[in-house]
């Protein structure tokens, strides 16, 4: 193992265990602020150790490649995978992941570069011509440029979907019979960031469902359905386990036994 391997091995390594600390982390930080996930179970459990390891296994084959071009692609198309992976059962997922993978896998490449080559100046007291010749090559910038576009795609809708949802102003509650769950009509805070929430905004719902239990615990949301348009005109409907609500294409539908 060479000293580019040995440094590579080290930022990577560091790279997955903020990834641990970042999840573990962000996850609570979420519900404490929306008041919780709406996806549960084994499956998205599952789908989330799968993810970590995939992101383990691609940063170690990355110690090992030296092209950047090879590099920076092999990070696109792990940011890809993730998304068609999550979308669009798991849009939160599926951005945050993106969004936190792609990143730190981008910056445990950049460091790796900067270490490794301030190494070798130092060791040797004159730059590498072989890294001179790779940094002047256009294919590698292109490619970390279109990853850098992708994280940051990524993390600003989530920012703003997260933003617009915290701030969102309830301005209907219909309750079912049994009184045990109620559901809350939302129109988002997008024009509370100014000209680029009205932006981001023309592309989103004017409005948006969220289901509580009669305590207050989430559990249902339709935010983050962007296949859907939500209406307001048409009050929403339950039937059991079974809450209708409106959107321009028909009525959208939940089952959710807590609301039996």
């Amino acid at each position: 193992m060479n000293s580019r391997h040995a440094i590579g091995l080290a930022v990577h390594s560091l790279a997955c265990v903020i990834y641990i600390v970042m999840n573990g982390y962000a996850v609570p930080a979420y519900k404490q602020l929306v008041g919780g996930l709406t996806s549960r179970g084994v499956a998205i459990g599952m789908a989330m150790y799968l993810i970590f390891y995939f992101f383990v296994a691609l940063n170690l084959l990355l110690v090992f490649i030296q092209r950047q071009a090879i590099q920076f692609g092999l990070v696109i198309l792990m940011m890809l995978a993730i998304v068609f992976y999550l979308l669009p059962q798991y849009p939160i997922r599926g951005l945050a992941y993106c969004a936190l993978t792609g990143g730190l896998t981008l910056c445990a490449i950049l460091l790796t570069n900067a270490i490794h080559t301030a190494y070798t100046r130092w060791r040797n007291h004159a730059a590498s011509p072989a890294l001179e010749l790779q940094n002047r090559r256009a294919m590698p910038r292109v490619l970390l440029a279109a990853a850098l576009i992708g994280v940051s795609l990524c993390t600003v809708a989530l920012g703003l979907k997260i933003f617009a949802g915290v701030t969102a102003q309830a301005v209907a509650r219909h309750s079912n019979e049994s009184g045990e769950c109620y559901l809350v009509t939302y129109v988002p805070g997008y024009h509370k960031l100014g000209l680029i929430g009205r932006v981001f905004g023309l592309f989103s719902s004017e409005y948006f469902f969220r289901l509580y239990t009669k305590d207050g615990a989430l559990l249902e949301s339709s935010e983050w359905n962007f296949r859907l348009t939500e209406m307001f005109a048409v009050a929403p409907e339950f039937h059991g386990p079974t809450v209708l609500y409106p959107g321009t294409q028909g009525y959208e539908d939940w089952w959710v036994p807590e609301c039996a």
